[in-house]
C-alpha cells in the first residue's frame, strides 16, 4: 500500500461541513501533512442510513455526508493530481457500486463490520478491504480483510484504547485525538493507521469535531508516526553505524 512501513489514512469524515471548497482544502491538508491517503464518507440517502442503524437521532449528522454524487469522481481526481490515495466509506448496500470503480481498496466502518452480507458485497469487486473491528464478545465474519482495532467511542478515552490487542490486527482506527497514539500503535505493531482530522474552519458543532485533529495536529501526528517507524528499526540485533567507533572499547572475556 505504501513505501512507508505504515499506511496512514487521514479521515475527513464530515468536518468539511458539506462544503465543496472545504473538501478540496482537506485533500491539500492531508497531502501536505504527509498522509498516504485521504478518506471521505458518503451516503446517498441519509434517512435510509438513519433507519438502517436505528439511529434517527443522528440523522442531522448523516446529512453532512450526503453530498452530490458527482463530487465523488471530482474529489478522486483531485486527490490523484495531488499525489495522495483516495478512499471513501459508504454505509448502504446500494452505495458500494457507486464507489467501486473509484477506490483501489474499500474501507468498512466498525458500525457495519458485523453485517456479513454487507462485507461480502464488497468482496464481489476483488479489491483489498480494510475493516474496522469494534469491541465484541463473539466472533464475526471478516473474510480476508485487513483488520483495524477500533474503539468505537468519539472521542475514545486513552485508558480504553487497549493497544495490546494490536498483535491480532493489522492496524488502528484511532478516535482518541491524541498526538502520540499513532506512534504508540506503530510500536505495538500497526502498519495501517486511520485518524480523523478537521479544518480550521470546521464548525465546532460538527459531530466529528471533538475526535478530529486540527491541521497542525495532523502534521505532528504523522511526524510522530514516522519517528516511531524509524525508531522501531528492522528487528535485527546488530552493531549500528553509530556504535562502531565505540565498539573497540568493549571488554571481552
Amino acid at each position: 500500500m505504501s513505501n512507508y512501513g505504515c499506511f496512514l489514512i487521514a479521515e475527513i469524515g464530515s468536518t468539511h461541513d458539506g462544503k465543496r471548497k472545504q473538501m478540496s482544502e482537506a485533500i491539500q491538508i492531508a497531502q501536505g501533512a504527509g498522509a498516504n491517503a485521504i478518506k471521505f464518507q458518503w451516503t446517498s440517502t441519509p434517512n435510509k442510513l438513519a433507519m438502517r442503524r436505528q439511529a434517527e437521532e443522528y440523522l442531522w449528522a448523516y446529512e453532512k455526508i450526503a453530498f452530490p454524487i458527482e463530487w465523488l469522481a471530482e474529489l478522486k481526481h483531485e486527490a490523484d493530481r495531488t499525489g495522495i490515495a483516495w478512499l471513501c466509506t459508504v454505509y448502504l448496500p446500494e452505495d458500494i457500486a457507486v464507489i467501486a470503480s473509484l477506490v483501489q481498496q474499500f474501507k468498512i466502518s466498525s458500525f457495519e463490520a458485523m453485517d456479513e452480507k454487507f462485507v461480502k458485497l464488497h468482496e464481489i469487486y476483488n479489491k483489498p478491504i480494510i475493516l474496522s473491528v469494534p469491541g465484541h464478545d463473539k466472533p464475526f465474519y471478516v473474510g480476508r480483510a485487513l483488520l483495524l482495532h477500533c474503539v468505537s467511542a468519539y472521542p475514545a478515552p486513552t485508558d480504553e484504547m487497549n493497544l495490546s490487542v494490536l498483535r491480532g490486527h493489522d492496524g488502528l482506527s484511532d478516535h482518541s485525538a491524541h498526538p502520540w497514539m499513532g506512534a504508540l500503535a506503530v510500536a505495538a505493531g500497526a502498519h495501517i493507521i486511520e485518524v480523523h482530522f478537521r479544518l480550521d474552519s470546521t464548525d465546532p458543532a460538527n459531530p466529528d469535531y471533538g475526535h478530529s485533529l486540527s491541521p497542525r495536529q495532523l502534521e505532528q501526528y504523522v511526524q510522530n508516526v514516522r519517528f516511531a517507524e524509524a525508531a522501531m528499526g528492522d528487528e535485527i540485533k546488530k552493531i549500528q553505524p553509530s556504535e562502531e567507533r565505540w565498539a573497540k572499547y568493549r571488554v571481552r572475556a
